[in-house]
């Protein structure tokens, strides 16, 4: 039987995972406590693509195999998983990195909205 990792080393692992898998890691962060990993932010890849259903499962697979006993917890603007459902919840808004006001000023020039603020 395994010994149960530190918090270090499940991070760690946690990152390696992610990394991959090809996850962009500017937007997506990630937890582990206890024995809970915890993912957040918004799920891309690298290039800047989406990830697909099968792609997460794979990603999850790969999570229990590193980290057994470890309960996974995606909670994204587009993704919700966990090891037991993959959830997509579509693509809400563009995220872009930067200010709330930067973010809405670059939806109102893709809208081609003409309201002054």
């Amino acid at each position: 039987m395994k010994k149960r990792l530190s918090r270090l080393e499940s991070n760690r692992e946690t990152r390696r995972v992610l990394n991959r898998h090809g996850v962009d890691l500017t937007y997506c962060q990630y937890s582990c406590c206890g024995t809970e990993v915890k993912l957040t932010g918004w799920l891309c890849k690298l290039d800047g693509t989406d990830f697909n259903g099968a792609q997460i499962e794979a990603v999850l697979q790969d999570f229990m195999r590193v980290l057994p006993g470890m309960m996974v917890m995606g909670h994204f603007e587009n993704w919700n998983f966990t090891t037991d459902h993959i959830t997509f919840l579509g693509e809400k808004r563009k995220y872009t990195p930067g200010t709330e006001k930067e973010n809405e000023e670059l939806e109102k020039l893709e809208t081609g909205s003409t309201k002054a603020s």
